[in-house]
C-alpha cells in the first residue's frame, strides 16, 4: 500500500487503516485521492495493477470510469448550447429523421440529459447481457438496438436512469461537430485541462498505464468478463487517472474554466428524486453539498465527488467489480472531514456444511417485502425484492453477515431447530422477516 500525503494529519493514518481493512474485507484494490483547490492532500494506492504480474498500482495509473463518463458528455452538450449549436428543447426527430415513433421523436435533449426521457437502461435492449453487450456493433447497429426499445413512460413525466439516452447525446454531438466523440472531447475538455491520462476506450485500443480488470465472485477474484464499448459511447466508455479526475472537478471551482451559466445548467436539480440529478451529475443537497457520480462495469468500481463549498474532491477508483462504492465514499467522507467514525470489523467466518446451510434457504416476508435466501455452490445468497443478490457468510450457528453489503442476518429457530424467520440489521436499523 502506497501513501502520499501533502499534509501531516492523523486523517491519513485512519484512511490508511480503513483501506487496509477494506482490502482484506471486500478485496478493495485501487486508488483513493483527496484534493483541495487542485492540490492533492492524500493519495493512497492499494493493491495490484496486475495480479498476474504482481505489479503494484502506482500514481498515474489509469482506470475505467464507467458512468462518470456522463459528466463529460453533459458538459459537451452544455457547451454546444452556449455556442448556439444546440437548444435544450431540440427533439430527437431533428437529429434522427428516420425515427417513425411519435413518442421517441419528441424526446428533448433536456429529457435525455436529466434521465426523464422514458428510455430504458441497458437491460431494455434485447439480450443485452448475454449477447449484445459483447458485440462490436457499428454506430448504426447500436442506434437500431436502442430505437427498438419501448419507452417506459411518457417523456418528461418521470425519471429513469438511462445510459442509452447518453449514447444518443454523444451521437448528436458527432452530428453537429462532424467529428468523432473522442476528438470533440479531446479538443474541448481534455487538452485545455491538461488531462493527459484520460480519453475514450476502444475494445482494440491499448492504453498506456491501464490497470488490468478483475471481478469479485464470492470471495474469489477473477478476470473481469468482456464487455464491448460500442453500446457505451458517451455514457460509460471513458478512462482516466485519479489525478485527471481531480483536475476535472477543480475546473468547476470559482474562477475555473467554465462559465457560471454552464455550471448552472449542470448543477441545477432537474429532477425531484432523492438524490436529485442535474445534467450528468447527481446532487446531494442535504448535509454537505456534493455533486457526484458513480460508475460500475466489469473491472470497474468508481466514484468521483466534488464539494463546491469546500473546493474539494474525493475520488475512488478500483479495477475490481462490483464493490460498494457508496459505502466506501460515505466512510471516507467522514474520515476526511473529521466526522464521528468507527473502523469496520473484519469478522471471522465459521465453516458450515451444505445440509446446515440448506435449512436457511427460502422466502422471508416483511409485509409486502420479499427476502429470498438461496444456496449456490455451498455459498448462501440474500436477495431483497428486485435488488441484486449478495453473499452472506456465517459467523455463528444462526448469524450471517454481508461483506459487500453492510448487513447482519440473525435467523430465528423453533424448538425443533427449524428456521421460522430472521432479523436483518442494516446499519443499526432492524427489520423482522417471517419465513413463508
Amino acid at each position: 500500500m502506497a501513501i502520499w500525503s501533502l499534509v501531516c494529519s492523523g486523517q491519513s493514518d485512519v484512511l490508511n487503516k480503513y483501506l487496509d481493512i477494506q482490502q482484506q474485507r471486500i478485496n478493495f484494490n485501487g486508488v483513493v485521492l483527496v484534493a483541495k483547490n487542485n492540490q492533492t492532500l492524500y493519495q493512497i494506492n492499494v493493491g495490484k495493477a496486475s495480479q498476474e504480474l504482481n505489479v503494484p498500482i502506482n500514481t498515474g495509473a489509469v482506470f475505467r470510469i464507467a458512468s462518470i463518463s456522463k459528466q463529460f458528455t453533459a458538459t459537451l452538450v452544455a457547451l454546444a448550447t452556449e455556442e448556439g449549436r444546440l437548444r435544450l428543447d431540440d427533439s430527437l426527430g431533428t437529429f434522427f429523421p428516420e425515427l417513425k415513433n411519435t413518442q421517441w421523436r419528441k424526446i428533448s435533449l433536456h429529457q435525455l440529459l436529466s434521465h426523464t426521457s422514458g428510455i430504458p437502461h441497458n437491460e431494455g435492449i434485447a439480450d443485452y447481457w448475454i449477447l449484445k453487450s459483447r458485440l462490436p456493433l457499428s454506430k448504426e447497429q447500436a442506434l437500431a438496438e436502442i430505437f427498438a426499445m419501448e419507452l417506459l413512460f411518457e417523456p418528461g413525466t418521470e425519471m429513469h436512469y438511462s445510459s442509452p439516452g447518453y449514447l444518443l447525446l454523444a451521437c448528436i454531438l458527432e452530428t453537429i461537430y462532424r467529428q468523432p466523440y473522442a476528438k470533440i472531447l479531446e479538443e474541448k475538455i481534455l487538452r485545455p485541462l491538461e488531462m493527459h491520462y484520460a480519453g475514450v476506450s476502444h475494445s482494440s485500443k491499448l492504453i498506456p498505464g491501464m490497470v488490468s480488470a478483475y471481478h469479485m465472485l464470492g470471495d474469489s477474484l477473477m478476470v473481469a468478463p468482456y464487455r464491448d464499448f460500442s453500446l457505451m459511447k458517451g455514457s460509460g466508455d471513458l478512462y482516466a487517472s485519479a489525478e485527471d479526475l481531480a483536475k476535472w472537478n477543480s475546473s468547476f471551482s470559482t474562477g475555473g474554466m467554465w462559465s457560471e451559466s454552464l455550471k448552472k445548467l449542470l448543477f441545477t436539480a432537474h429532477t425531484h428524486n432523492t438524490p436529485n440529478y442535474g445534467y450528468g451529475w447527481f446532487i446531494r443537497p442535504q448535509g454537505r453539498l456534493a455533486y457526484y457520480h458513480g460508475g460500475g462495469t466489469f473491472g470497474c468500481s468508481a466514484l468521483s465527488a466534488w464539494y463546491p463549498d469546500e473546493q474539494m474532491s474525493i475520488i475512488i477508483l478500483s479495477n475490481v467489480s462490483v464493490l460498494p462504492v457508496d459505502e466506501l465514499w460515505s466512510d471516507i467522507e467522514k474520515i476526511v472531514f473529521g466526522e464521528p467514525f468507527e473502523l469496520p470489523m473484519i469478522r471471522p467466518t465459521m465453516r458450515m456444511g451444505t445440509a446446515e446451510l440448506q435449512k436457511f434457504t427460502g422466502r422471508y416476508m416483511q409485509g409486502q417485502q420479499e427476502l429470498d435466501i438461496v444456496l449456490v455452490n455451498d455459498q448462501l445468497y440474500a436477495k431483497l425484492g428486485a435488488n441484486p443478490a449478495f453473499e452472506v457468510y456465517p459467523e455463528s450457528k444462526l448469524s450471517f453477515f454481508g461483506k459487500k453489503v453492510d448487513v447482519r442476518l440473525t435467523f430465528k429457530s423453533d424448538e425443533e431447530d427449524g428456521i421460522t424467520g430472521l432479523e436483518a440489521d442494516v446499519k443499526g436499523q432492524k427489520h423482522h422477516f417471517t419465513k413463508k
